[in-house]
């Protein structure tokens, strides 16, 4: 049971995600099975090095993740039929590690945007709007959009009617929050930058709307290639400045 040497944390990522790591995959090695009791917290805070309070928000994500469920008084057991959870380390804040990131992006928003344009439906279709919406009224009342432009960009996966899209979205949303930051920091530098996005994301919702699934795919892959070609042109110390004026870079 869970007979992995490296198991007590380090003191750099989240104790309670990397204790989550380290139970999921013994899970999917099928080191512990299905239906099968997980230790008790006390056990586990033992095992790990860690207080039950941790234990408790590992367990969590993993209930979360569909990975294990929890009887009253009886404790918490593996799914009979647990998913297959996504695992990716944590993006380091450099600007080459963000690069990476958008090429990630590319694989799966520009198919979203192509099937968004078949499948839309007109709800979905102003729900797009209105997120494009609201990027430029957080934006006019002084904020930086971040927020915004992401759900913007979910509301398309969304509207492609899978829902394979919208679950790996929202699993790499978790590391986007900086790299979308970092991205729209350095747009908002120059006035022909910004003027870019609102102009890309236009066409990507014009396409989407007159159905167009070519035209909405390389819409979505010309953003995304602008937005990395912007990024290129950013100053070398951008990260530096976000940092200073304490911008809030969570995931």
């Amino acid at each position: 049971m869970i007979t992995d040497p490296e198991t007590r944390p380090t003191r750099g990522t989240q104790l309670s995600e990397q204790v989550a790591r380290q139970l999921t995959h013994a899970i999917h090695t099928g080191e512990m099975r299905p239906g099968e009791r997980l230790p008790t917290e006390a056990a586990l805070g033992e095992r790990y090095g860690i207080s039950r309070s941790v234990v408790r928000e590992a367990i969590s994500m993993l209930r979360n993740a569909g990975l294990v469920t929890s009887r009253r008084g009886s404790g918490s057991f593996v799914a009979e039929v647990p998913t297959v959870a996504l695992r990716l380390a944590i993006p380091d804040p450099s600007l080459q590690s963000i690069i990476r990131l958008l090429e990630l992006r590319r694989a799966l928003e520009v198919e979203a945007a192509r099937l968004a344009a078949q499948r839309r439906t007109p709800s979905q279709l102003r729900r797009i709007r209105n997120a494009m919406a609201d990027i430029d009224e957080a934006v006019e009342v002084g904020s930086d959009g971040v927020d915004q432009d992401m759900a913007f960009h979910r509301a398309i996966a969304e509207a492609s009617n899978n829902t394979h899209f919208t679950a790996i979205i929202d699993f790499y949303n978790r590391f986007l929050h900086h790299a979308v930051t970092v991205t729209r920091t350095n747009e908002s530098l120059r006035e022909t930058f910004m003027a870019q996005v609102i102009e890309e994301h236009q066409a990507i919702v014009d396409a989407i709307a007159q159905g167009d699934e070519e035209a909405a795919a390389q819409a979505a892959a010309r953003h995304l290639e602008h937005a990395e070609w912007r990024l290129r042109q950013a100053p070398t110390d951008l990260l530096e400045r976000i940092e200073d004026t304490g911008t809030d870079t969570s995931a």
